[in-house]
């Protein structure tokens, strides 16, 4: 179909003015399926110019990309930490393992109930060694005087490389 110059266009069969089916809705839709949207051509302007090579990368490219997404919505884990002190290591822990350990991980510190601090009253860092495909350990440090902060939230993740 080499007609570059039109729209996309559906040719379906003509309904016949006899056309009439009985029942529910979707036995009319169903029927009218059958009959004539089965029969149809889609008419697409210029896809005979696509190679049936470009249309396999094409393919190959759109399940790169689902299996990234995939990858990318498993390999999230979370969780919430209680501090006990100013200055402790706290275990992030995996219910399920991660693939491997080289994930990113972020903290996002709780302040309590209404309190706030202009200025930045808390760090982190990882224990060396301790990332593994299980969990990892972090040493959380806060100025306790300011007592603001109660808690963080941690995520983990991991984005495969394609």
């Amino acid at each position: 179909m080499q007609n570059q110059a039109s729209p996309v266009e559906i040719l379906s069969p003509a309904i016949p003015s006899n056309w009439c089916p009985s029942g529910s809705w979707a036995d009319v839709f169903n029927n009218y399926q059958t009959l004539f949207l089965n029969n149809s051509t889609v008419n697409i302007p210029g896809l005979g110019l696509v190679t049936p090579e470009q249309i396999a990368t094409i393919n190959q490219n759109i399940q790169n990309l689902q299996n990234e997404y995939n990858a990318l919505a498993v390999n999230v884990r979370s969780g919430s930490v209680i501090l006990t002190g100013g200055s402790d290591k706290y275990n992030l822990n995996f219910a399920t393992a991660m693939p491997n350990s080289n994930y990113q991980i972020v903290i996002e510190p709780i302040a309590a109930s209404g309190t706030a601090s202009t200025s930045n009253t808390w760090s982190w860092a990882l224990i060396s060694g301790s990332k593994t495909t299980t969990g990892a350990t972090v040493v959380f440090t806060y100025l306790t005087s300011a007592g603001v902060i109660t808690g963080f939230n941690w995520t983990v993740s991991y984005i495969a490389s394609t």
